[in-house]
């Protein structure tokens, strides 16, 4: 068997649409030849070697609507070619590396991966119009935010204040000051105390920061895109400025030279990110979900939390205020979700996930509620260190009660008790609503298991579940044995030809920033959304997302040992 991989981000935007057109025949004149290219042996080359009848269907449908049908441009699919002397797959070697070798590009044209543009110049607070506040926690305060596309309106010693414009909507950023009252004022300082907030910043910029100072930030932990964590831009220092309903929202937090009471210091750091529309616990006050979203929210959790712990991070916060979502134009899909707020994150090169616990001294984490039992019971020692490789697991099993109906189990109200995650009893969590799947629920009290060996690790956790959305019904069936590797290849196979065939983008919007200079920077003239989630073909953009997420990652391996999880527990 040889491999013949291509690597190519199909359905690129390649240029600004007119506003307001969702012509699907007009955006497919976008596509180059290259998209058409690669349709064709994607199907000639892989779809030829899978020989059974479903197969065989899958392969007409594709080659009709995809070799000949331009006008529906597919998600950004990175092709795979198998081939072989005998057309069939027969070794689990040959399997796995094949497997191994499904590799997916983050689609071009995703508001979530879009690419800044890699430059050096100097981003500061006066290149931007800032608008309402959005929220302000005990440590940060969140403002609505665009850039300023007037260069000539700029004032060197003045911020663009936009306090005639209420709604949130028309600014597509959102731009996070954090509290600074401890840390002098000079960039190195305050990346080095508050580098956690950074660790999803897909750029800093070096503004007055020395090389080797830079080198410093940079030999930190990075965490790269995904669709579920949070779109962070830019990183930056700047002096505290005077906001709308500073004074009042967070007075303390002001310098001396803005409010003589103050505690503040004259400079702190600046996030700039994508503007979200709720947090998840809103969105669960606000709306009663169908069990389908609530699974698909669920699995997107799952997938955020493999890629923190895939690059050697544990959120250590995770709960319903620190989870966003992207609800769009559309009301009626699951809206998609990212993880947001890394300031208690455990980021460590040198330790992983890991953290050496020989004092008292040490920081856990977050909310002390929603730790883990293994972090929460555990005592300092000369050699103890704290094991975070299934913390956010097992926040998240709590987090499932909230996503499916249910008050988390943890928390305390007025009517009902909480349970402490330092001494409870696995039979003493709540039964979920009879609807919820069974595969679910065992899913879900595995999280929950006080000892971190017994529950299932992140990756095959979150295969349980994508299994459960998207996997043949007679794989769950007791009686049925494992399917064989050959059917799961073919699966994998028509997963993939599912999304060739049924994606749909409606709406093909360019990056960030156009290749029209604009002032000093590369922006866009318009902020409109860059992807929604509105259907494309039989679903919905977070839907491709999951699939893409768990076709990038997946293995042979972690398939078998979520079927046989599945098997053996319901």
């Amino acid at each position: 068997m040889y491999l013949i991989i291509f690597d190519i981000a199909v359905g690129k935007s390649q240029g600004c649409l007119p506003q307001g057109n969702n012509n699907v025949s007009t955006t497919g004149k976008h596509l180059s030849y290259l998209g058409t290219h690669a349709r064709r042996i994607f199907v000639n080359n892989i779809l030829n070697r899978v020989t059974n009848s479903l197969a065989a269907n899958l392969r007409r449908r594709a080659a009709s609507r995809l070799i000949f049908g331009d006008s529906t441009p597919f998600f950004a699919l990175v092709g795979v070619s198998l081939a072989s002397g005998t057309g069939m797959l027969t070794k689990d070697d040959e399997l796995v590396e094949a497997i191994s070798k499904l590799k997916w590009n983050t689609p071009q044209n995703d508001k979530n991966c879009e690419v800044i543009k890699d430059d050096e110049k100097v981003v500061t607070l006066k290149d931007f119009v800032i608008g309402p506040a959005i929220a302000k926690g005990c440590s940060a305060v969140v403002y609505a935010a665009k850039f300023n596309d007037s260069p000539c309106s700029k004032n060197e010693n003045q911020i663009n204040i936009d306090e005639k414009t209420k709604d949130v909507t028309a600014f597509p950023m959102a731009l996070k000051m954090m509290f600074n009252y401890d840390t002098e004022s000079n960039a190195l300082s305050i990346l080095r105390s508050m580098y956690r907030e950074t660790v999803p910043a897909r750029k800093f910029l070096k503004n007055e920061l020395a090389d080797w100072e830079m080198r410093l930030t940079e030999s930190k932990v990075k965490l790269p895109p995904h669709p579920n964590i949070v779109a962070m831009y830019y990183v930056f220092t700047d002096r505290v400025p005077a906001l709308p309903g500073s004074w009042g929202m967070y007075p303390d937090a002001l310098p001396a030279r803005i409010n003589p009471h103050g505690s503040g210091r004259n400079m702190s750091l600046f996030l700039l990110m994508k503007r979200y529309d709720i947090t998840l616990k809103q969105y669960l006050i606000d709306h009663n979900l169908s069990m389908r979203e609530s699974i698909l929210l669920l699995a997107q959790l799952l997938e955020s939390v493999i890629h923190l712990n895939a690059h050697g991070i544990a959120h250590r916060d995770l709960k319903s205020d620190n989870i966003l979502l992207d609800l769009s134009e559309e009301t009626d899909n699951c809206p998609s979700l990212v993880i947001t707020d890394f300031g208690c994150c455990l980021a460590d090169k040198r330790h992983g996930l890991y953290l050496p616990y020989n004092t008292h001294d040490i920081d856990k984490g977050g909310n002390a509620a929603l730790m883990a039992p293994e972090v929460i019971t555990a005592e300092p020692g000369p050699f103890t260190s704290i094991n975070y490789t299934k913390a956010d697991l097992w926040t998240v099993g709590t987090i499932a009660y909230e996503i499916f109906g249910m008050n988390n189990p943890f928390h305390a109200d007025k009517e009902n008790t909480s349970l402490k995650n330092y001494n409870y009893k696995e039979e003493d969590l709540p039964a979920l609503p009879s609807h919820v799947p069974t595969v679910i629920s065992a899913l879900i009290k595995n999280l929950l298991s006080r000892s971190p060996y017994r529950r299932l690790d992140t990756e095959t956790a979150a295969t349980v579940i994508q299994l459960h959305l998207w996997a043949p019904s007679a794989w769950f069936r007791g009686e049925e044995k494992l399917p064989s590797s050959n059917e799961v290849m073919q699966w994998l196979l028509c997963l993939t030809t599912k999304i060739l065939c049924e994606g749909r983008n409606t709406m093909l919007v360019p990056e960030v920033f156009q290749k029209e200079n604009v002032g000093r920077y590369e922006r866009r003239d318009c902020y409109q959304r860059s992807l929604s989630t509105k259907s494309c073909g039989r679903r919905t953009m977070p839907e491709y997302q999951l699939i893409a997420s768990f076709l990038g990652r997946v293995t042979l391996a972690n398939i078998r040992s979520a079927l046989k999880w599945i098997q053996q527990n319901v």
